[in-house]
Formats: structure tokens, sequence, C-alpha cells
């Protein structure tokens, strides 16, 4: 997440408090709003012309809420439950089931145990509580008795600090000592924003696992790293008549087939195929000259040896492929029109090898945890006698991603798709 989106959002939080605190000074005097921004006071209908919690979630919830990149339907219905025992929003954009509640200012506790009732009843998955100020996201766990227990899903929040210095700045409010808390505006809402955004959230409720936040960097510059300068699908040189959606497949294709050396290099299955030095000999003298990495290196290894049966290779493969075995199921064959035509400058194969395949650190590889594409294949090759045995890979592969299929870009997925249909003919 970068410096520049939270100071955007910081600046969007702090608009929004000020909409807020303009509205209630505009119904009502110095001194009540003073009672509700500086000590706990609570807001009444007669000053508002309206109910408290319905001015709270249009003038500062729904405004928040927005700016922190949700999608949601107020006043869902749910075909089960009393009409006043219905939560006062839904989040539409999370995988999980997610409901809120709202109150008013300084109320936040009851929110939370009416969310912590609906959590209880058992349909919904996660709750978020509210006051506007305050800002909590639950779950239930049942103990050994089966008694429900409320969990918190990420660090509650309060942006009251906030709040006040905003307010005093304003002149909105009479006080007569000064605040104890030594954070500022900046810092309480850009925490704030940083533990409540969208994808903050759905990391924290496992529908986004950072290895599919560090796939999606690679092949296409949209995760939250910003490690390359140049994604790898706008970086691939391709055939002149390519598709947006041919250039999205071959980075996803070639992404997937260096993970997946890597992991059988580690297992000890692919004995003579070593990336880090084999780029470090290419880069060395003249080789480079003689063409890409890519060209040179890994289309001999894809297509020429762990495509092809052993028998049936060219003599001219190069002799550290001799004993690389065959892996059938069309991980390494020619998928796309024209595949051979593509290309890959090393100016982008470096960084994509350095810090997302070989470093020691993160990597696609060791980022590959439970819910991961490569999941399914690190127990299938842990002798070399499986290694052949790639069934259905591209059935495999979508059926991965469908687990978490609203968080993984839907141009990649549908090119899964269509590809995996073109392999299974």
């Amino acid at each position: 997440m970068s410096s520049q989106e939270i100071e955007e959002a910081t600046n969007a939080i702090r608009s929004h408090i000020v909409d807020f605190l303009t509205t209630l000074d505009d119904q009502m005097d110095e001194q009540r709003l003073s009672e509700i921004v500086e000590s706990d006071g609570t807001l009444q209908s007669k000053n508002l012309g309206q109910t408290p919690e319905r001015c709270v979630e249009d003038a500062l919830i729904w405004p928040i809420l927005e700016t922190l990149g949700y999608e949601y339907t107020p006043r869902p219905y749910y075909p089960v439950g009393d009409s006043d025992e219905q939560p006062d929003f839904r989040i539409d954009n999370l995988s999980e089931t997610v409901i809120g509640e709202n109150k008013s200012v300084n109320n936040f506790e009851t929110a939370q145990a009416d969310i912590e009732g609906y959590l209880d009843s058992r349909r919904y998955e996660y709750g978020l509580s509210t006051d506007g100020f305050r800002w909590g996201m639950y779950a239930v766990e049942a103990d050994d008795s089966g008694r429900a227990n409320l969990l918190t899903v990420v660090e509650e929040q309060n942006i009251a600090p906030a709040v006040r210095r905003i307010a005093r700045d304003q002149g909105l409010v009479s006080y007569t000592e000064e605040l104890q808390e030594n954070s500022t505006v900046e810092g309480v809402l850009g925490d704030f924003y940083q533990t409540f955004n969208h994808y903050g959230i759905r990391r924290a409720i496992g529908g986004l696992t950072e290895f599919y936040d560090l796939y999606l960097e690679v092949t296409t510059g949209n995760g939250e790293y910003q490690h390359l300068d140049v994604a790898l699908v706008d970086a691939v040189e391709h055939p002149p008549d390519a598709s947006q959606s041919e250039k999205l497949a071959f980075a996803v294709l070639l992404v997937d087939r260096l993970v997946f050396v890597k992991l059988l290099a580690d297992r000890g299955i692919l004995d003579r195929v070593a990336l880090h030095a084999q780029w470090s000999e290419h880069n060395q003298g003249l080789n480079r000259f003689r063409g890409s990495f890519y060209s040179q290196y890994l289309q001999p290894l894809f297509y020429d040896a762990l495509s092809s049966p052993k028998q049936q290779r060219d003599d001219e493969l190069p002799e550290m492929f001799s004993d690389v075995p065959h892996l059938g199921g069309g991980l390494f064959e020619q998928i796309l029109p024209g595949e051979r035509a593509f290309d890959v400058p090393d100016s982008v194969m470096k960084p994509v090898l350095t810090q997302f395949i070989e470093n020691e650190e993160r990597t696609l590889v060791n980022e590959a945890a439970a819910g991961s594409i490569l999941e399914t294949y690190t127990e299938e090759f842990e002798s070399r006698d499986l290694a052949g045995q790639m069934p259905q890979y591209y059935a495999d592969i979508v059926d991965a991603y469908g687990a978490e299929i609203e968080y993984v870009e839907s141009e990649i997925e549908r090119t899964l798709r269509s590809f995996a249909a073109t392999e299974a003919r």
C-alpha cells in the first residue's frame, strides 16, 4: 500500500468528518456539540430533525465505508428473523458474509452487542460494528461448552481523537483542557484506513492470501507490493496479431512454469535445472548477445524437454536437459497461437527471477501456502516416479483459482478457463 494512497484516503476521511461536524453544528449550539465531541454525550432527534442513527449513517458512516473501498447494501433483506432484528447493512464485495450494525456516536457498545447476537445466530460469518467514531470487526467461536464468544478479527479503531482535534481546529467546540493524546489526525486516520480498508479486511478474513497478491504483482502489476517497474504482461514481446488476452495468458503461463520448475528443482526432481546458475552463466561474456534468457534457455527447457518424451527429443537439445523428465499434462506444451514467437527481455526477466522465484525471502514458492495453486502438487511430486503424472493440470489450476475467484483478476480467471478448455480438447 503506497504512502500516496494512505494520504489520499486520510484526506478523504478528514473531509467526511468535517462534513459531519458541520451538519451537527448547523443543528445545535456549541455547548451541545461540545458535549458530544469532547465527552460522551449522545445525539437526540429533537436536535437533528431525524433519528440520530440515520444522521450518523448518512453524514459519516456511509461516506467512510466508500472511502475504505466497500460496496454495501443498507437494510438488506434476509428471510429469517423479525423485521427489527435485521442488520443495518451488508458488505457486497467480500467473499464471506459480512454484515454491519450502526449506532449513533458514543454508543459503540450497543452496536457491538447487537453484532454478537447476529453472529451467534449462525446466520452470518463476520460482523462490523460502528458508531461512526469507533470501529470493530468480529467473528464468533464456540468454546468447549458450546457458548459463542466474540472474536476480534482486526484491532479495534477509534477515530474520536481525530474528530476532537478537527473540531477544535475548526473552532466548533469549546474546551478547558488541552488534549492528552499525542497522536496526530494523520496518524489516527492513517492507522484506521490501513486496518479497515477493503484490502486489509479481506486479507484478515482469509479471502486474499499473500501468494495471490504476489502472483498478481508479477503478472499484471496489480498487487500491493509494487516491486516491479513494469508488469510482465506489459513487457513481453509478442506477435503483432496477439490479443491482450493472449498476452495475459502468456504472462500467467510463464510465471506458473517458472514456479513449478523451481518447486520441482527444490524437491530434487529436476536435478540439473538451476535457474539462478543458468541465469548467471547467461549473463556472462557473449551469451547475453545471442538472445534473451527466455529464448536461449527457458524455451528449450519448456517446449523441447519437459513437454517431450525423451525418445522424441531433438539430438541438438542441450546436454544439460538430457535427464530432464517428461512432465505430461499440458503445462509446458505450446498452448497459445504462435507461442514460440513470444519473448521476454532480460531486463524484465531478471527481477522476476531474483525477486519472485529465486529470492530466499519473499518468493512465489515460499508464499504458496494453503489455498495456493501449488498446494495441489507439493504432495504429488515427492518422488521421481510421480514426476510425469500431471493429468488435468488446467482443470486443477482453474478449480484452485475458483476457490478464491473474487480475489483473482477476472481477466486471468477467464483466460485460464479459455485455455483450459482448449487443453482439454
